[in-house]
């Protein structure tokens, strides 16, 4: 079991954590984002994000960034978050340090809740929210286009906090 700490993201992550979305995107298994997407879109979005005081928070072991949680606001959700962690970090407590970590920043600043949304296929991601106390809320039918053009289905989850 790796040290990993987590800690607020700074914009000198930005980088790292790209390079980190372009790994799990390639995967094409657990978020909607495939390769191919534009790089610099993100990157002003995540510098506009840290500038506009979101909750945003790295996990890091060695000097390296193995996880990332971001909460943006996503109508008509609400505050909805994102997190990938590297494969190879996978199963090791990551992802549950930072959503413990970002819960307790939005209960701090009193959102009344947070959302998500998640593929159905993601058992072990779906565990965490339920054990995090996330319901859900919608099953989204064909929600997620794929560069395959396909189009998976979603679970809209909600925690109240």
């Amino acid at each position: 079991m790796p040290d990993f700490a987590i800690r607020p993201m700074e914009h000198g992550d930005i980088p790292a954590v790209l390079l980190l979305f372009d790994a799990v995107a390639a995967e094409r298994l657990w978020i909607g984002t495939e390769p191919g997407y534009d790089r610099e879109k993100y990157q002003d979005m995540f510098g506009f994000s840290l500038g506009n005081g979101n909750g945003m928070f790295v996990a890091h072991t060695g000097g390296q960034i193995v996880g990332v949680i971001t909460e943006y606001r996503h109508d008509p959700y609400g505050h909805t978050i994102g997190m990938l962690v590297d494969e190879r970090y996978r199963g090791m407590g990551i992802g549950r340090a930072l959503l413990d970590r970002l819960v307790t920043w939005a209960r701090e600043r009193g959102i009344p809740h947070i959302a998500l949304l998640v593929f159905p296929h993601n058992e072990r991601a779906l565990a965490l929210y339920r054990s995090f106390g996330f319901v859900e809320i919608d099953a989204q039918a064909a929600r997620i286009s794929r560069a395959s053009g396909e189009a998976w289905d979603a679970i809209l989850m909600r925690k109240v906090l």
